[in-house]
């Protein structure tokens, strides 16, 4: 039995040519009779010319190049859920003869895009045949135009997400990535119900807008009898509540290829159902790095711990990389006061307020990235030793920031010995001058640092690298000041689009 895909969602088609061009001008004497039958011989004409025109032969070629440029390496290159021209939903969508050609071929939808607000429930057991017993991964999300313009954010949405998960549970065993973007957290599928076998699931979110509070089916009690089973689980993305309730059934500690974790959207409080704890995440991370040293990466999103009480002999937490988005930065100091050993490699923190940079006081980490419009970073960065700082999205970063840096520096010791890179994203407050002085002024540091021990062994570096992107504009001369002070110098200004 042959498959077909209705429409997602209406497509325009291209308009071919006018009616004006099949009829040039109309004869005053022509009936309204005549006028239909001649308008209906046009849409006739069209009709095949977008349907019959090119043989189902060649349609599978160009499908096949579509697909082609769609994937790298076997895998679907990552795109947006939100957009409108997605392969092969969009072409699926202009007629039948499309459809069916698209239908035949079970490569063309290992990749599954399901929108609340738009994809149809009777379509989705298709999607799902339609691969055969190849393995797909599977994006469950919501229409951000609808989501905006609508009063009540849709109060179906919990149900609706049910009912599609429940479609999808029969094929997980194939299920390579499994998605769920959504509007609330009380809609996501919870963990706890999740007893299934997915030997082949590589990606796992569970993400949302808000933390409305608890799926209406979570209730106080952890289930005796659960096993959800990926052995294989690279990466995982969990909103606050399933990351709970993950804790408390000491899942992800089990996970030995897990690269990826992310928590994200909880609001914290009193609940039966149980609390988040700042140790309960870092005890995962400890616990994954100790036995497997798989783990590369933890973010933190958005997240207001129920209690930031940590264990007095600390965590190991040297991975790859932390990023700590919208977390209030007195849970940030708790993480790497509470840290046995270096810090992760890299350190990214990126707030939406202006918190107060100082009280990071992050000594330890080779990158850090500081985004967002903190203040008094002067500080921070004078009490933080690597060797890559990376500023981003900071109207903070200006001239009198960067004088501060320099201005509080110990004459008598060389601030952040190993600090040779300087790197600033989309931020234009501040002048080519200051950073220059700002060079200069290391420049005369080091030199004094080693003056005073020639027989040390300590790297003592200049700041040798500068990468702006986004920054103000500057002349052809300060250009040239830069490139005769460094060995690596890029600048793209934000307004010109000029690049140095």
């Amino acid at each position: 039995m042959r498959l077909q895909v209705s429409t997602l969602a209406p497509v325009a088609r291209p308009r071919m040519t006018s009616t004006s061009t099949f009829f040039p001008r109309m004869h005053p004497v022509l009936t309204r009779v005549e006028i239909s039958r001649r308008k209906r011989q046009f849409g006739a004409h069209h009709r095949r010319l977008n349907n019959r025109g090119l043989p189902p032969e060649l349609l599978l070629l160009i499908f096949e190049h579509v697909y082609a440029d769609s994937t790298l390496n076997g895998e679907w290159i990552a795109c947006s859920p939100q957009s409108r021209t997605q392969f092969p939903f969009a072409p699926a969508a202009v007629c039948k003869a499309w459809r069916d050609v698209l239908a035949s071929v079970p490569r063309f939808w290992t990749r599954i895009i399901i929108n609340l607000d738009t994809t149809k429930l009777s379509d989705i057991n298709t999607y799902l045949h339609l691969s055969r017993k190849l393995t797909f991964e599977i994006t469950v999300t919501r229409d951000q135009r609808f989501l905006s313009n609508s009063r009540t954010n849709n109060d179906d949405e919990g149900a609706q997400a049910a009912t599609v998960m429940a479609l999808i549970v029969p094929h997980l065993h194939r299920c390579r990535a499994l998605c769920f973007q959504l509007l609330r957290s009380s809609s996501l599928p919870a963990l706890r119900h999740l007893n299934v076998t997915a030997p082949l699931l590589e990606r796992l979110k569970l993400q949302c807008g808000v933390d409305d509070g608890e799926h209406p089916l979570v209730g106080s009690l952890v289930p005796e009898q659960w096993r959800f089973y990926a052995p294989v689980l690279r990466h995982l993305f969990l909103n606050g509540r399933n990351l709970r309730d993950a804790c408390a059934l000491r899942w992800v500690e089990s996970l030995q290829n897990l690269e990826d974790l992310c928590v994200s959207r909880y609001s914290g409080g009193k609940y039966p159902t149980g609390e988040l704890h700042l140790h309960d995440v870092l005890l995962i991370v400890d616990r994954l790095h100790r036995l497997f040293g798989i783990l590369q990466k933890l973010t933190l999103q958005d997240v207001s711990f129920d209690g930031i009480l940590t264990r007095e002999d600390g965590y190991d937490i040297q991975i790859e990389a932390v990023s700590l988005q919208s977390i209030d930065l007195s849970t940030v100091r708790t993480i790497f006061m509470s840290k046995t050993g270096p810090a992760p490699r890299l350190v990214h923190i990126k707030h939406e307020l202006s918190p107060c940079a100082y009280h990071i006081r992050l000594t330890q980490a080779d990158t850090l990235v500081l985004e967002g419009p903190f203040s008094h970073m002067a500080n921070a960065i004078n009490i933080w030793d690597g060797n890559c700082l990376s500023i981003k999205n900071c109207p903070t970063f200006d001239d009198r920031t960067i004088r501060d840096i320099h201005r509080l520096w110990d004459p008598n010791k060389l601030t952040s010995p190993n600090w040779s890179q300087l790197k600033i994203d989309n931020c234009t407050e501040f002048s080519a001058d200051a950073l220059l002085a700002l060079i200069d002024a290391r420049n005369d540091a080091v030199q004094r640092a080693r003056d005073r021990d020639i027989t040390s062994q300590a790297p003592f570096n200049n700041l040798q690298v500068l990468q702006v992107y986004g920054g103000p504009p500057i002349s052809p001369e300060d250009a040239d000041a830069f490139k005769e002070r460094l060995l690596t110098f890029e600048w793209h200004e934000a307004a010109t689009g000029i690049t140095h």
